[in-house]
């Protein structure tokens, strides 16, 4: 049998190549612990080992680091899932069915912000919908308060920023 520490990276690149949509570090961090496979350090560590060897790949925005599978991630997923016992298997695809939709609805908002050239912020705001772009918005904030402000209130209010737009254009 494979040690533990490679059946964990096998498992976050199968959960990656079954997911309908990139993973957070907590989703896939989650899935471990609820499955009582490993504790959050170990899982910790097979996350950064895996993007150190370039299997995964790191999307970070202002609030969540999104992660996906690299061609040479999905190369070596071909090569070693024989590896992964059914019941692995089968926690995998339990575990994406239960929590799909709450994956897709915290993948689907993204808010980050850059130092405007003339000073402030550009804050970036993007809702998805069933893969539609719905909404993208990139607003300036004078200060970084502000810009952070945006972000962490971009996930709670989007749907209302939506609307209103909606209601001021039709």
């Amino acid at each position: 049998m494979a040690e533990p520490t490679l059946i964990y990276k096998i498992t976050v690149l199968r959960l990656l190549s079954t997911a309908k949509s990139p993973l957070s570090n907590g989703q896939i961090s989650q899935f471990f612990l609820d499955k009582e496979y490993t504790d959050y350090f170990s899982a910790q560590q097979v996350i950064s080992d895996l993007e150190d060897s370039e299997f995964i790949v790191a999307n970070a925005t202002h609030n969540t680091t999104l992660y996906t599978l690299t061609p040479e991630g999905s190369q070596t997923l071909d090569l070693m899932r024989d590896k992964l016992t059914s019941a692995i298997e089968d926690d995998i695809l339990s575990y994406l069915k239960e929590n799909n939709l709450e994956f897709q609805t915290d993948n689907s908002l993204s808010a980050n912000y850059d130092k405007a050239t003339g000073g402030g912020y550009i804050v970036h705001c993007k809702y998805i919908q069933n893969k539609q772009l719905m909404l993208e918005v990139n607003i300036h904030a004078g200060t970084l308060q502000q810009a952070e402000t945006i972000c962490n209130n971009w996930k709670a209010r989007h749907e209302d920023v939506y609307m209103s737009l909606m209601d001021t254009l039709i």
